[in-house]
């Protein structure tokens, strides 16, 4: 009897994994098969192309080489064709970098005389809500400097003015 009654229910590591590793068998041979097949049909391509004279003067184009006794040169393969229309391709892609890049200068240059505006908005609706604060407060006096320096008292008429002036400038810029 053995220790572990149970022994032969349990699945060892090859049982529980063996189909999936033949999944993975199978799938490893065809991505080799696949690989190999591209590997075969692109050396075509890849061939070296011989060019001999023959015994009756006939020129041989292979790639297989000659006999040894005849001599023999190697042809390389031609260039790509080129493209006519490269040089204009080209000049329109640099065109359209330029453009673009102008187009970011533009939109960033705006942005920022946004954030510009904004900013002195900010800064003119503090301003003025403070002034507007001061001059509402009934029980102190408010002053102003003339064009000599001098300090003056502003009157009611005068204060009134001024506190619809104020109230313009927050309207305006408090939005």
């Amino acid at each position: 009897m053995t220790p572990f009654p149970n022994a032969g229910d349990i699945p060892t590591p090859l049982d529980a994994h063996g189909s999936a590793c033949a999944r993975t068998n199978r799938w490893g041979a065809l991505a080799l098969a696949v690989a190999l097949g591209l590997m075969f049909t692109s050396a075509p391509a890849l061939a070296t192309m011989y060019k001999w004279v023959d015994k009756n003067g006939r020129v041989v184009y292979s790639d297989q080489p000659p006999p040894a006794d005849i001599k023999s040169e190697i042809v390389k393969p031609p260039p790509p064709p080129v493209n006519p229309n490269a040089a204009k391709e080209l000049a329109d892609k640099e065109l359209d970098v330029k453009l673009r890049d102008k187009k970011r200068a533009e939109e960033a240059q705006a942005a920022d005389k946004l954030r510009t505006d904004a900013e002195s908005r900010r800064v003119n609706c503090v301003q003025a809500r403070g002034q507007l604060q001061a001059l509402q407060a009934a029980n102190q006096g408010y002053y102003r400097y003339n064009e000599a320096g001098e300090r003056v008292a502003l009157d009611d008429a005068a204060r009134r003015v001024a506190i619809e002036q104020q109230q313009q400038i927050v309207r305006e810029n408090c939005k």
